[in-house]
């Protein structure tokens, strides 16, 4: 399965005019770093044990989304502080939002760490640039159904079907994504909760 799906999808961004829409790269891209690599740890709600062919088989709903015909669809693009806003609004079939968020936060930080035993706590300065993209799909019956969250260095952070939640943990995280994250996730989150009609 991962094979076809690894041939299917330089094949299928061809078929659509995507050229806003960057939701087929990250997949590809996403899919390729952790077929690559295994110093991560995926976490499901939904599977004991989950496996980066069993996320291939997830992530082939985002690329059927990701080629669908956005020439009859309504384009909104605005900028919200550091966030990008891509929006196609479809009027007819079963998938009637696809929301593309670029968002480019850079984190100048100062972090404290405590010890358990007896040793004064250390404090470290964490300076990156981190380039988040995030897409939520709205069907008819479900706003947000899909959600799918990337950082363009580090890869594949998380994605929602519905009820079922993936995240993705790396052994050797970039520097700050545990900082900047949960932050940046509750901004996207109110971002998007005035999108919603």
């Amino acid at each position: 399965m991962t094979f076809l799906l690894s041939i299917l999808l330089p094949f299928s961004f061809l078929l659509t005019d995507s050229s806003q829409l960057r939701l087929q790269q990250d997949l590809q891209k996403d899919l390729n770093r952790l077929q690559q690599s295994n110093s991560y740890f995926i976490s499901d709600n939904s599977n004991l044990s989950p496996t980066v062919q069993s996320m291939a088989e997830d992530l082939q709903l985002f690329s059927l989304v990701a080629n669908l015909d956005l020439s009859n669809a309504t384009y909104i693009q605005q900028q919200q502080g550091p966030h990008q806003v891509h929006r196609w609004k479809f009027d007819e079939g079963e998938i009637r939002s696809i929301v593309q968020i670029q968002s480019n936060i850079d984190l100048d930080t100062v972090v404290t760490q405590r010890y358990l035993e007896n040793r004064a706590p250390t404090q470290h300065r964490i300076r990156n640039s981190f380039s988040f993209r995030t897409y939520y799909i709205s069907t008819a019956s479900e706003p947000n159904k899909l959600y799918y969250l990337t950082e363009e260095e580090q890869g594949l952070l998380a994605y929602h079907l519905g009820e079922k939640q993936v995240e993705i943990s790396y052994t050797s995280a970039k520097d700050g994504l545990s900082d900047i994250l949960p932050k940046y996730r509750k901004e996207v989150q109110q971002l998007i909760a005035g999108f919603q009609e």
